[in-house]
């Protein structure tokens, strides 16, 4: 009698710690850009410079108010809001001479859609400027 009871809660329990688990993974939402904890997060095949100076052009563009870039040789901060006054954080870190990690924080817990467009907007803007 206890066998048959045993057997359902046990794979009750795999059922659940196998859908933890796939919770805890970083979701890619674009090729090679993953979104994870509300943070999107991604490489980019361009210096640290000319990243910096295309996340102020696109933080300009979407009309973000209070832009602040804070940055030295090996990485730099970009801070503004949004209309609504939700603040966005964009962490760029050089990864080496010809490659930059960018970290998109829309919000206090994220937002993942206007992550992928800030992230869009950068990509688009680094192709045109190739």
């Amino acid at each position: 009698m206890k066998s048959h009871l045993l057997k359902p809660s046990f794979f009750l329990v795999i059922i659940i710690l196998s859908a933890c688990a796939t919770t805890f993974r970083g979701v890619e939402v674009e090729p090679g850009a993953t979104y994870f904890q509300g943070e999107l997060k991604t490489l980019l095949s361009a210096p640290l410079p000319k990243v910096e100076s295309v996340v102020k052009e696109v933080m300009e563009e979407l009309d973000f108010v209070a832009v602040d870039l804070q940055s030295d040789k090996l990485r730099a901060r970009a801070r503004a809001r949004m209309a609504d006054g939700t603040r966005v954080k964009i962490g760029i870190e050089a990864e080496d001479f010809e490659s930059t990690r960018i970290r998109i924080r829309v919000g206090t817990f994220g937002d993942q859609s206007i992550s992928r467009q800030i992230y869009k907007h950068i990509q688009r803007r680094l192709k045109g400027n190739s």
